[in-house]
């Protein structure tokens, strides 16, 4: 029988695009040797499938966030009779005396966590997994118990972080909604499987931390963008409120804190993300660097004739950390020296109000001429090829699939020089710092300023470089190999505490 991964998203595959999605599409459809289940959370239930899933997924479970007044909407106890039960088993006093212990653990464990070992913690959230597997989730989170609970302890045993005289209650109903929505993956039950690999270190990595410590699954974590940066960055920007924003500071910390312990390993898709687990004290026998890797053969320089005027491209979904504004403002500046020159930006809007701000910024400068958002692409190669310049403008990444796919395409790239993009590139691209247009113009002038010849034996370094060390069939091997690894060695601990039983 094949070993069987359940592999977890969040915010991606199979419901969006973008390189954490391209990654897990490309593990399940190039290993046939494995099966797979889909555990997905995403923002609201009614996403479509936007992939074609492999033979070897045999299973889909969506997680749904938002989108429903009660998770039993969408839920997992079938017949609805079960569900039924469930909620009429939970009773105030059932609450009181089996959840709210574990909830004043839980909140005790995230606000004050110099106080509560990280052991402890993972604990309570496996015993609150249980609790759900039991009695309703909706009834429990929005009883009188709990929200009785949740004030005192914001409002007093919080005291050293915030000022509890300043905490209105629209706050505190606030903070307990959000918690209501991110816990809602602990009262998915887990599947069996021979082990879980999570695609963050987020809330979709707790079914893995339950797994391991309830089930003795083993638990594989892989890191593309930072997640707890990332999270920094969207919630200074996101939520006005400095104590909602704080409490979910530290709710965040405390998940990534629980996978990096958690973990049996970390498989990083660049060695700048080593820098932030050894910061957060992953010892360093934990991490292994795996580079995310394209097919040289799909991914080819092509000979198209010259285009008419300079384009200059950007692949990437459109949203604040793909730093197209950046690109807006370097465009205006560019177009000073190459007055018809064209910015082609292929990619979906995943943030609207951001895409809206692009656009205005468009309209700001008189760019209507010169940046073209020309949407969803489904032939990546010929977009690649369109371009003189391929052009980058990051504030956060992981390991770029837009930056890799572009090097086999023996593109002349310049990048922002954030996450593992340096490490990709080496000396065949140019690199500017993240947040300054002028330099990113700067150096697209000077990409266009060489001719054709010169950006195609860029193009020729470049490639050469990505075939030596981001193929995908490297990629997906190491993969391979370190789940059999994984599997094996939890094997051979069952046999040895069955033995000594």
């Amino acid at each position: 029988m094949k070993p069987c991964i359940l592999l977890t998203t969040e915010g991606t595959y199979p419901f969006l695009g973008g390189g954490v999605s391209t990654w897990c599409h490309e593990l399940t459809h190039n290993m046939p040797e494995v099966d797979f289940k889909l555990l997905a959370i995403v923002a609201n239930p009614y996403l479509p499938q936007q992939y074609q899933l492999s033979a070897n997924v045999t299973q889909v479970l969506k997680v749904p966030l938002w989108g429903m007044e009660d998770p039993i909407e969408y839920g997992w106890r079938f017949p609805f009779s079960r569900a039924l039960k469930s909620k009429i088993a939970t009773t105030g006093t059932i609450i009181n005396q089996r959840f709210i212990p574990l909830f004043e653990q839980l909140l005790k464990g995230i606000l004050l966590p110099d106080l509560m070992d990280i052991d402890t913690l993972g604990q309570t959230f496996v015993a609150i997994h249980k609790y759900f597997l039991r009695y309703d989730y909706h009834k429990t989170m929005m009883s009188i118990e709990v929200w009785e609970c949740f004030q005192k302890l914001a409002t007093t045993a919080w005291q050293s972080q915030v000022k509890p005289d300043r905490i209105t209650l629209g706050e505190i109903a606030e903070t307990l909604k959000l918690l209501y929505r991110l816990l809602i993956p602990l009262h998915v039950p887990i599947p069996a499987v021979d082990l879980i690999h999570s695609s963050a270190a987020s809330y979709c990595g707790l079914p893995g931390i339950i797994g391991k410590l309830e089930y003795r699954i083993p638990y594989l974590l892989t890191e593309h963008g930072i997640n707890i940066r990332e999270q920094y960055l969207n919630l200074r920007t996101s939520i006005p409120s400095i104590f909602v924003r704080r409490f979910l500071h530290y709710l965040v910390s405390a998940v990534v804190k629980l996978n990096y312990h958690f973990a049996d390993l970390i498989l990083p898709v660049c060695t700048y993300n080593t820098r932030w687990e050894q910061w957060w004290d992953v010892p360093p026998e934990k991490i292994k660097v795996v580079y995310n890797g394209a097919n040289p053969d799909k991914f080819k320089p092509q000979n198209y004739p010259p285009n008419d005027r300079p384009v200059v491209l950007n692949m990437g979904l459109i949203f604040a950390l793909k730093g197209q504004l950046t690109l807006i403002e370097a465009a205006a500046i560019v177009r000073e020296t190459f007055p018809d020159v064209e910015f082609r930006l292929y990619g979906k809007p995943t943030d609207l109000d951001y895409f809206a701000r692009c656009q205005q910024k468009v309209r700001e400068y008189g760019l209507e001429k010169i940046v073209n958002f020309a949407g969803f692409t489904s032939e990546p190669l010929r977009a690649y090829s369109e371009g003189d310049v391929v052009a980058m403008s990051s504030v956060s990444e992981g390991f770029p699939y837009a930056v890799i796919e572009a090097m086999f395409c023996g593109c002349a790239i310049v990048s922002t020089d954030v996450g593992g993009v340096p490490e990709a590139l080496g000396d065949t691209g140019l690199l500017v710092p993240a947040d300054r247009p002028s330099e990113l113009a700067n150096a697209i002038v000077k990409l266009l300023s060489l001719t054709h010849q010169q950006r195609k034996q860029m193009g020729v370094k470049s490639r050469q470089r990505a075939i030596e060390l981001f193929t995908q069939t490297k990629c997906v091997q190491t993969y391979l190999d370190t789940y059999l690894q994984l599997i094996r060695q939890a094997r051979i601990g069952e046999l040895k505490m069955n033995n000594k039983i």
